[in-house]
């Protein structure tokens, strides 16, 4: 993998945790440190190669996956259903029932799905 990775491209990506589970992630690599397998991203933290999820990319719908959450330029959030080529197909309806189709240029920020369920908490009891 290493001679696929380039700056700017999209990563997936998550760092192993000594105490338990770590959710997934993802960034924009903005340099590689002094050809080694260090990865600087545009999340403020520098990774491993070994790190990195699934295959790069320099389109970020490449790096969505389903469920993952998806804040809209339109400020509304919307839940991956499907990536299909340059398009995700979310779970949002508009008012005529039909599913909201995303193309990257209408997408602001993503979380990924397992990122979302660490931070998130549970109303309600488990029965």
């Amino acid at each position: 993998m290493k001679d696929k990775l380039e700056v700017g491209m999209y990563v997936r990506y998550t760092r192993g945790a000594i105490n338990g589970y770590v959710p997934s992630k993802i960034g924009k690599i903005l340099e590689r440190l002094n050809d080694s397998e260090f990865i600087k991203l545009d999340t403020n933290c520098t990774i491993l190669e070994n790190d990195i999820i699934g295959e790069p990319s320099f389109n970020p719908i490449n790096i969505i996956k389903h469920k993952d959450i998806i804040l809209g330029k339109d400020g509304k959030l919307y839940q991956c259903w499907k990536v299909y080529k340059d398009y995700v197909f979310t779970y949002s309806k508009n008012k005529q029932g039909l599913t909201i189709t995303l193309v990257d240029y209408q997408i602001d920020r993503v979380m990924c799905y397992e990122q979302f369920e660490s931070i998130s908490y549970k109303l309600g009891d488990d029965k």
